[in-house]
């Protein structure tokens, strides 16, 4: 079976997946196509992406009035501005005219506009000038707005929805939250931003974030120096998320806190390590000392972008030469990143062979066992 047969609605057939979903004792990995069928992808945008809560940023990088991000969401233009109120508001990043993106990257205007005829927008979408449109009968300028997407702000944290249907926010965060809020990250501010981009399918980079079995293999100089099996800890959560503890030390390769412990987790061994997945894409660890997600976003069937947020606890951010200092935690995930993308790669490229029969999975891969099965189950809800 190369493809998954859909009806009208993209309800997919579970049927080759029977292996996959069984206990983990019995389990084997999905067949390939899932990670490499363009049908897949397609069905993907729909049921996953465009109905459920994405990760988008940090508020801290649009801190001024009139700054903006501006990025797309499997193909889906979207513009993230905070307005001279402090809001902060998100639109489709489409001129009203042609559907020209109106901003690129990221920047500070005073107010947004098209670079094809000039039509201009303020920090709230509203339209404030359309040149040369006199002679349009009909057209009032002052009754258009950039289409605007659902947002949401939590612990500093930016997220967005495309569905006007899909559950609050509050209600979608609240287990996560109950299960992290000890970390207080609405006390730690972002002091590195690294971003990669990998030639494999974005399911491969959430399930390898939970693969405990690599670990020991591919990281020997990272985060695999002190983990060992046994102090693993699973907990499945809905949806496929999960709480995962176990021993790995701080983000450097000293293995010591750049500034020291964060405030609220003295009473915390040095090697506290702490793991959880937001689905679809929003990989969450935390140490000791910092808190550091990982983002991914699709780019297509077989590539994606990783962004690795590093947050430190706000009180260190007047420590002597602190942009110098958390370069040490660059330099970390940078090399983290660099093991897993040759692995990626070589795995996406042994997925898309005809002669490739999905393995057996290993109780190390409990993980990697839930997190696809909560796929599965979001792929094929009825409800969708």
């Amino acid at each position: 079976m190369s493809t998954i047969e859909t009806s009208s609605s993209l309800r997919p057939d579970m049927s080759a997946f029977e292996q996959s979903r069984a206990p983990l004792s019995r389990a084997s990995h999905a067949p390939g196509f899932i990670y490499t069928s363009r049908d897949v992808y397609e069905q993907e945008k729909e049921r996953i992406f465009m109905r459920e809560w994405l990760c988008v940023g940090r508020e801290e990088e649009i801190e001024n009035p009139g700054d903006y991000i501006a990025l797309r969401v499997l193909d889906e233009p979207v513009l993230i501005v905070r307005d001279r109120k402090g809001e902060i508001n998100a639109f489709s990043n489409i001129c009203l005219h042609r559907g020209v993106e109106i901003a690129v990257g990221t920047g500070n205007k005073p107010a947004l506009t098209c670079p094809f005829h000039g039509w201009s927008y303020d920090l709230q979408g509203r339209l404030i000038g359309a040149p040369n449109m006199k002679g349009a009968e009909g057209f009032v300028a002052s009754q258009k707005r950039l289409p605007p997407i659902r947002l949401a702000r939590w612990k500093r944290w930016l997220f967005i929805n495309f569905s006007d249907d899909a559950p609050p926010f509050e209600e979608y965060v609240a287990p996560f939250e109950q299960d992290f809020d000890y970390l207080q990250q609405e006390n730690c501010r972002l002091a590195v931003k690294t971003v990669s981009e990998v030639d494999c399918n974005w399911k491969l980079v959430v399930e390898n974030l939970i693969d405990l079995y690599h670990v020991n293999v591919v990281h020997t100089t990272t985060n695999g120096r002190t983990f060992t099996k046994d102090a693993f800890k699973f907990v499945p959560r809905p949806r496929g998320g999960y709480v995962a503890e176990y021993n790995s030390g701080p983000s450097t390769f000293s293995r010591k806190p750049v500034f020291g412990k964060a405030p609220w987790l003295q009473d915390r061994p040095e090697d506290f390590s702490t793991a959880g997945l937001l689905a679809p894409n929003f990989t969450f660890f935390a140490r000791v000392d910092t808190v550091h997600p990982y983002v991914t976003w699709p780019l297509g069937v077989d590539r994606c972008r990783i962004i690795v947020y590093t947050l430190v606890p706000e009180v260190y951010r007047d420590e002597p030469d602190f942009a110098q200092r958390v370069e040490a935690y660059r330099e970390f995930q940078k090399q983290v990143v660099k093991e897993d993308s040759e692995m990626l790669r070589s795995t996406q490229n042994g997925l898309a062979s005809r002669r490739f029969t999905p393995g057996r999975m290993a109780d190390l891969e409990s993980g990697v066992h839930h997190v696809l099965n909560g796929y599965l189950d979001r792929m094929s809800s009825e409800s969708r």
